[in-house]
């Protein structure tokens, strides 16, 4: 999205997402102790989380919208010395074969679009996993303090004008909606934790694929 690219183009903007976040590195031992080997960071941003896997001896395929982060991410692990296979694109068209990751990373990615968006983008991730793949991602939470703010264009989905991002839309999700359209996924871990504001909340989730037919959907 252009407001993100024109962000990552600035030292104060960049500054905020350059940690991985903890449950991220939390969860490493358990996914190398499984053989994880291929890795997609669906939105990957500064490539904060793709240059910690790849340090970490996984196979690591990224995709975002931002050129601007995707330059930023390249010279970070030419720096950190590994290497990435990163593309810009459309998270709801990924350009990967079917069945193929074993794991796909989305941080605060997917919730941003329309309900019929985000079932897209799901189901591009569905086609992407390979059976038994897990997704480890975040969806913004009814409990925080943004929503019902702004423009409601279809239920549950909001655009705030003078927000960062603009007119893109937020949707939010309560544990039913979670549990819905994460409906082919075992939910291993879903908690509902503040964010970077204390009034800011996210699912935090760790989902297995369990088959990937028509029926699943």
């Amino acid at each position: 999205m252009k407001e993100w690219d024109e962000i990552w183009k600035t030292e104060e903007g960049r500054k905020w997402w350059l940690e991985p976040e903890p449950l991220v590195v939390a969860l490493l031992p358990s996914f190398k102790e499984e053989g994880l080997e291929q890795v997609l960071d669906l939105g990957f941003g500064l490539g904060r989380h793709a240059i910690l896997l790849a340090k970490e001896g996984f196979d690591v395929c990224g995709i975002d919208t931002s050129p601007a982060g995707l330059q930023f991410t390249l010279q970070w692990a030419e720096q950190e010395g590994v290497t990435l296979n990163l593309t810009t694109g459309d998270m709801s068209h990924l350009p990967y074969g079917s069945d193929w990751f074993d794991l796909i990373l989305a941080w605060n990615v997917i919730y941003h679009g329309t309900v019929e968006d985000i079932d897209r983008s799901i189901a591009e991730i569905e086609r992407c996993l390979r059976p038994g793949g897990y997704l480890l991602c975040t969806l913004i939470s009814t409990r925080s303090d943004q929503c019902g703010l702004g423009e409601e264009i279809e239920r549950g989905t909001f655009v705030i004008a003078e927000h960062e991002e603009k007119s893109y839309p937020h949707h939010y999700f309560d544990r039913g909606e979670v549990e819905a359209f994460l409906r082919a996924f075992t939910l291993l871990e879903c908690e509902d934790v503040p964010g970077g504001r204390p009034e800011s909340y996210h699912w935090h989730i760790l989902a297995r694929l369990d088959r990937q037919d028509e029926e699943a959907r």
